[in-house]
C-alpha cells in the first residue's frame, strides 16, 4: 500500500475551524468521528492509539502498542529521509501533564519510531502546565484560551535557532492545539516556520457539516 502525505487545502480546511490559509498542515488518512469500531482501518487505528494508558496490562493494550509502531512506519514511508533531519520535530502534548496516571506519550513514541536510524532533532519542546479534559471526548477550547496552558522548555530552547519546527499529533480536529502551540513557538522564534503533520484529519461528512 502506497501512503502519501496530503496537504490541508481550500477544500479540506473548512473541516478545521481554527486553521487559516497560512497554516501549513499535512495528514495521511481521514478519520470519521462518532463511529464505533469496527468501522474502517483509519478509525480502528485512531481508536487504538487513543486507548487510555490505564488499560496497560490488559490484552487489548497490545493493539495500541502495535498501532503506535504502525503510525511511525506510515509516517516514515511518506516522509523524505533527507528532510526529517533538517527540522525540529515536536510532539503535541496529550491532555494530561507528566506524572498524571493518564499521561500518554504516544506521539513521542510515534516520532521515535518514525526516526529510527536517522539523526533527527526530536524535542519535547512544549510543556503543558495543567491537566485538561480530552478534546477527543468532546471538550473544546479555542487557541487563545488553550495557549495559556503551554510554555516552552527553556533548556531545550538553548540551541541554534531551528530552520523549521514541525508539530506532530495523531488527529487534526479543529486545529486549536496546533494554533495555540504554533503561536507560543513563534513568540519565541518569530522567523521560524511552524508546520503540522498528523496521522489523520477529522473528516466531516457533508450531512454533518452544520453540527
Amino acid at each position: 500500500m502506497s501512503i502519501r502525505l496530503q496537504k490541508i487545502d481550500d477544500h479540506t480546511r473548512p473541516d478545521h475551524s481554527y486553521l487559516d490559509q497560512d497554516d501549513e498542515c499535512y495528514y495521511l488518512f481521514e478519520y470519521t468521528p462518532r463511529q464505533q469500531p469496527p468501522y474502517d482501518a483509519t478509525n480502528d487505528l485512531i481508536f487504538n492509539l487513543k486507548k487510555p494508558v490505564d488499560r496497560k496490562g490488559r490484552q487489548e493494550y497490545c493493539y495500541k502498542e502495535r498501532d503506535i509502531r504502525r503510525s511511525g512506519d506510515y509516517l516514515r514511508s511518506a516522509l523524505n529521509d533527507d528532510w526529517l533531519p533538517t527540522a525540529m520535530l515536536v510532539p503535541i502534548p496529550c491532555s494530561k501533564i507528566k506524572g498524571h496516571p493518564l499521561y500518554d506519550d504516544r506521539i513521542l513514541q510515534i516520532i521515535e519510531r518514525m526516526t529510527v536510524n536517522l539523526a533527527c532533532d526530536v524535542r519535547e519542546l512544549v510543556i503543558q502546565t495543567e491537566n485538561l479534559e480530552s478534546f477527543h471526548g468532546g471538550y473544546r477550547m479555542p487557541p487563545h484560551q488553550l495557549r495559556q496552558y503551554y510554555r516552552l522548555d527553556e533548556q531545550l530552547c538553548d540551541c541554534e535557532q531551528p530552520m523549521e519546527v514541525t508539530l506532530f499529533d495523531d488527529v487534526l480536529t479543529t486545529g486549536s492545539h496546533f494554533k495555540a502551540i504554533k503561536s507560543v513557538i513563534q513568540d519565541y522564534w518569530p522567523d521560524v516556520p511552524v508546520s503540522g503533520i498528523f496521522v489523520a484529519r477529522r473528516y466531516i461528512p457533508h450531512d454533518d457539516a452544520d453540527e
